[in-house]
């Protein structure tokens, strides 16, 4: 272990007094480094979960379940109430990307207007698809719900159910918490609960190109689609934004301002930071409330040079 290159992060947590309670940090497929602020266990990654929810949908492709250029139309016809060119135009691949063409997220809205989250699907096409999909990148909870609710139409199985013997058994993680809404499907977009340490391994699989244990899990062409700009995110202009919202988001994955690398990345300070030219991995379990990108920062101002 080489816990002496977190010495800086360590100061610059106190100094910054950032709430971070665990961090990971792998080079060449090893830990090599980890602190523990507070005892490490489950906790709520918010929208770290989103980029399980996008390598099931790869696996769910290469399984033959459905095409990345697949209209959704196709899939929810029970759900729509009232189509237009927009919507008939939007794909899988949109969904994947925040490109569905919506001016608001229908979570965010919902939730703002003190609406329950019981018909998420409902929601999602009540709102107006008021772009061509593809074109406007709008951060969009609601589209990562959908992703999830095709899995369970499409497979049988919830999202979790499904990701079990696919991801999470092999990575040797059993006991798997994945918040669903009242019809049972995960809610994809948030919800998943785990420790660090297991977190920094699914990390560990982006990084492989899906391999783990010498067995693919994750097809090594969808994580390289996944882990790539694929829509322009230049114009996000939220309170918190820094040069690391502004590189791009790939499916359900940003990249950072660092060259070539991508992350994970939920509220509260969850990150997962994959840097394939340093062959790294760098986890973030945290509970900071207001300086969220500072916790992200610690990476480039305290780590990578290290590694």
């Amino acid at each position: 272990m080489k816990n002496c290159i977190l010495d800086d992060l360590l100061k610059s947590v106190k100094k910054q007094n950032l709430h971070v309670l665990n961090v990971v940090v792998r080079k060449d497929g090893d830990i090599i480094a980890e602190h523990d602020f507070e005892e490490e266990k489950p906790t709520l990654l918010w929208s770290v979960s989103k980029t399980f929810t996008s390598m099931g949908i790869g696996i769910a492709e290469y399984e033959g379940y459905f095409k990345l250029n697949d209209k959704i139309v196709d899939y929810f016809a029970d759900d729509i109430i009232q189509i237009n060119d927009n919507l008939r135009k939007m794909t899988i691949h949109d969904l994947l990307c925040m490109g569905t063409g919506h001016a608001r997220c229908p979570v965010t809205k919902a939730m703002e207007e003190n609406k329950p989250l019981d018909d998420i699907s409902r929601l999602f096409f009540q709102e107006p698809v008021v772009f061509e999909p593809g074109t406007h990148f709008l951060y969009n909870n609601a589209a990562t719900y959908m992703l999830s609710k095709l899995i369970s139409i499409t497979t049988g199985y919830s999202l979790k159910e499904y990701l079990m013997p696919r991801i999470f058994k092999p990575l040797g993680i059993s006991d798997v918490q994945w918040d669903s809404d009242v019809n049972g499907i995960s809610f994809g977009f948030s919800g998943l609960y785990l420790p660090a340490g297991e977190l920094s391994k699914f990390g560990q699989l982006l990084l492989n190109l899906g391999v783990w244990n010498k067995k693919q899990l994750i097809p090594a062409d969808y994580i390289a689609q996944a882990t790539r700009p694929q829509i322009d995110t230049s114009k996000f202009n939220e309170y918190f934004a820094t040069a690391d919202h502004k590189q791009g988001y790939g499916y359900q994955i940003w990249m950072n301002s660092y060259p070539k690398s991508y992350r994970m990345d939920g509220f509260y300070g969850q990150y997962v930071v994959i840097l394939p030219d340093k062959n790294a991995v760098v986890t973030y379990v945290s509970n900071e409330p207001s300086n969220m990108t500072g916790v992200l920062e610690l990476t480039w101002n305290t780590i990578v040079d290290k590694l």
